[in-house]
């Protein structure tokens, strides 16, 4: 386990071993940035590329040869609706157009919730090396406390380690989850990386013994992950009334660690005799930088805590549950929280840890009240009293259940953009087509190519009948929109939705972006937005020869 001062980023995590080039990568996530994904080749090629914190630095001559080399051997998945708006004019996003696949679990009526990373890399010297990362935090550039466990070890050509199995059965149920067929040769990379892993001898992290992995909701199957225990301990950013209060009845939780309107909520729904004696949030000070810690005595011109190179963690992310049996203990990290969904409808991943109790229980990971070192996690935290009467839920609440419903409703549609190209000034347009599911009159809908700034957007309320009325009669029959004299840079297979709700003063509003089939694009646009990115870059000379 990390001290807190011992911080790493996602990047970092992503770097080749010395000696070592990747040969596939394949990340899940909740939600993701498109950014943030544009960023990961970095990691696999500059080293340089980086501060000394992990964060990418603004190198488009570095990016450009990043995504030259590797965003084809990127695959990331991500639930179906959970992908956030980028910025307009991202000319690259077309490099990313391949490796995003939205997936929406078919069975259970959860998401999909896993944070895993499977990396494999090769070397001409040595045999092939597979690393797992298993998070608690999405492909985004949020820089909230989270978990990061590094599993690592050799392809052994005789080995057979059942406990990977949970891995390769994930790696292999993944085109089942995608909303739109994937393509063989990706199939055949997954099949080979299941099998290779299996063969795979992980080292368990000190001070732990063992692992074990927990995959929860493929095929629809959930099995209650956690052991009897004498004593427990639990982080959670988001709780269910229910779950909390069966894990004090039936497992011992002494100590729970959230966020203060969690906390409210289950006092709301539950009452407050659900929560475990000790209750914890982030301390107001848990936002510094480590390296601050110790020098928090000026503040900037604005009244803000000092931020080396523009980084603060704030805010808890991080899911984490611990059990104590005796001299022995079991910590869970992983994607799922201390809620009823988690268990019973999502698909999650969690990994278990095996150690002794005094090496890694509750009073190894909190650190001592007396211990005068300030890295330790208890630290980081102030008690936290819950209030017994915490007020009404937000008026808006049952809107956004509705918003999300509707998201995940239009995010599941398989898409197609057909591109036709116009005139000779390289004009496009672009026709948006798919069977849509019948819009609801109150909710308003919008779409627009990601490329171009929100104002492009057209509405889509309803289902034929209030159809935009730039679709023509000669545009296929289950067309939705189309977007007439786009510039070529503009093309893209990404493409922004907008579901805004309102009920008397309360109004609900949700952005999301969608991948789509593109045809009738040049086979080269990748090679020519990278020509117009370098011209808007100022590196034409520098780039030349990418």
């Amino acid at each position: 386990m990390l001290g807190t001062r011992e911080r790493t980023l996602l990047l970092e995590n992503l770097r080749p071993p010395a000696g070592y080039r990747l040969q596939r990568a394949v990340g899940t996530s909740f939600t993701l940035d498109l950014m943030a994904l544009l960023t990961a080749p970095l990691a696999f090629t500059f080293f340089d590329a980086h501060d000394e914190d992990g964060a990418p630095l603004a190198d488009p001559v570095a990016l450009l040869e990043a995504l030259r080399r590797h965003a084809e051997k990127v695959t990331l998945f991500c639930q179906a609706g959970a992908i956030s708006v980028p910025s307009p004019d991202q000319i690259l996003l077309a490099y990313l157009e391949g490796s995003v696949i939205e997936v929406e679990p078919k069975l259970g009526g959860g998401i999909f919730h896993p944070k895993v990373w499977v990396l494999n890399f090769e070397s001409t010297e040595g045999p092939a090396i597979y690393r797992i990362l298993c998070l608690s935090r999405n492909l985004t550039f949020a820089r909230a406390w989270d978990t990061c466990l590094r599993l690592e070890g050799d392809l052994k050509e005789e080995g057979n380690y059942s406990r990977n199995e949970p891995f390769a059965d994930l790696l292999l149920q993944l085109p089942g989850l995608a909303i739109r067929e994937t393509g063989p040769e990706l199939r055949e990379d997954l099949e080979r990386m299941a099998d290779e892993v299996r063969q795979v001898d992980f080292k368990t992290p000190r001070p732990f013994t063992d692992f074990k992995v927990h995959s929860l909701g493929l095929s629809g199957s959930h099995v209650w992950p956690f052991p009897t225990a004498g004593r427990s301990l639990a982080i959670s950013p988001f709780l269910a009334g229910s779950t909390v209060r069966g894990l004090v009845r039936q497992h011992g939780l002494e100590v729970l660690i959230s966020r203060p309107e969690a906390f409210a909520d289950v006092v709301r729904r539950i009452g407050i005799e659900a929560l475990p004696r000790t209750c914890y949030v982030l301390s107001s000070g848990a936002g510094l930088d480590a390296r601050d810690a110790e020098e928090e005595g000026e503040e900037q011109p604005d009244g803000q805590p000092p931020v080396e190179d523009g980084i603060e963690l704030s805010g808890l992310h991080a899911k984490l549950f611990l059990f104590e049996n005796g001299p022995e203990t079991r910590l869970f990290t992983g994607s799922a929280n201390a809620t009823g969904a988690a268990y019973h409808a999502n698909v999650e991943v969690l990994v278990e840890l095996v150690g002794k109790t005094k090496h890694c229980g509750i009073d190894a990971l909190l650190g001592l009240e007396e211990d005068p070192k300030l890295e330790t996690l208890r630290s980081l935290l102030q008690e936290y009293h819950p209030p017994t009467c915490p007020g009404p839920p937000p008026c808006h609440r049952e809107l956004e259940r509705e918003s999300d419903r509707l998201v995940r409703m239009l995010a599941a549609v398989p898409l197609k953009a057909t591109a036709q190209h116009v005139d000779a000034e390289e004009l496009w347009d672009i026709t948006l087509s798919g069977e849509l599911p019948e819009i609801p009159e109150g909710p308003k809908v919008k779409v627009w190519p990601a490329t171009l700034p929100s104002k492009a957007a057209l509405r889509i309320d309803g289902l034929g009948k209030a159809r935009h009325e730039s679709v023509e009669a000669a545009e296929p029959t289950d067309a939705i929109v189309t977007f007439k004299r786009m510039s070529f840079e503009a093309l893209t297979a990404f493409f922004a939705f907008e579901v805004s709700l309102q009920e008397e003063q309360c109004e609900v509003r949700q952005r999301f972006a969608v991948t789509a089939e593109l045809v009738g694009a040049p086979e080269n646009r990748s090679g020519c937005c990278a020509r117009s990115f370098r011209i808007a870059t100022g590196c034409s000379n520098s780039c030349s020869s990418y």
